[in-house]
């Protein structure tokens, strides 16, 4: 079931601190409406119980799918490419089967559930992703910030990603083949399985794909 912690929060316009009942994990078994809570944020909405000012709260928050044997910790801004949690570790340690990540913003959880819930590799998703700025950079002669994946289209044999590229961050979507997402994931099973069975929750996401790149071509 969905767990609460008590924390006190201070209201950015009152500056009144206030006692709150924060979301910190959610299991989509005992939860069905886990993943819409996800995409509406509601998890991390606010509302100051002494003015009513309402805001985004951005706390930890681990989403658990134990049903596709996945687990997704949001950390706002984390940059460490493994973090262990031992309690965690122990408490679902007769899951070594499960995929375990960490992600810095909401938009990266997001896309993360989008990747699993298709059946895809996450891994494979973002060397293909690197691989793909690299021909929008060239396209808009800028450069290319956060992108995601957006959708798969097995009977167009397609893939496609949302970039933000530029000073402005203007959104420009890229569609590729979905064969460059297949030879991405030989790459990953040929190379990088033996990650998924570390402990602890992974970054998987852009300076992982440079690292394994690196990896990959230095053989």
């Amino acid at each position: 079931m969905a767990q609460t912690v008590l924390k006190a929060v201070h209201c950015p316009k009152c500056k009144q601190q206030t006692n709150t009942n924060i979301l910190i994990s959610m299991n989509t078994a005992e939860d069905p409406g886990a993943m819409q809570a996800v995409y509406d944020e509601t998890m991390f909405r606010w509302k100051c119980n002494k003015c009513g000012f309402t805001t985004k709260y951005q706390h930890p928050f681990l989403y658990n799918d134990i049903e596709r044997k996945y687990m997704i910790y949001y950390i706002p801004q984390v940059e460490r490419l493994k973090i262990t949690d031992a309690k965690l570790e122990q408490e679902f340690s007769d899951l070594s089967d499960i995929r375990k990540r960490v992600v810095p913003d909401i938009n990266a959880i997001k896309e993360k559930i989008c990747i699993f819930e298709n059946g895809l590799n996450d891994m494979a998703i973002e060397l293909t992703k690197l691989a793909v700025s690299e021909v929008v950079a060239k396209e808009t002669e800028h450069n290319v910030y956060n992108g995601y994946f957006t959708d798969l289209d097995e009977e167009k044999n397609t893939i496609s990603f949302q970039f933000f590229v530029g000073g402005d961050r203007r959104s420009y979507i890229q569609t590729t083949r979905l064969e460059v997402y297949k030879r991405s994931l030989d790459i990953v099973r040929k190379n990088f399985v033996r990650e998924e069975r570390q402990p602890g929750f992974l970054n998987i996401g852009r300076q992982w794909a440079k690292n394994a790149l690196d990896k990959y071509k230095s053989k």
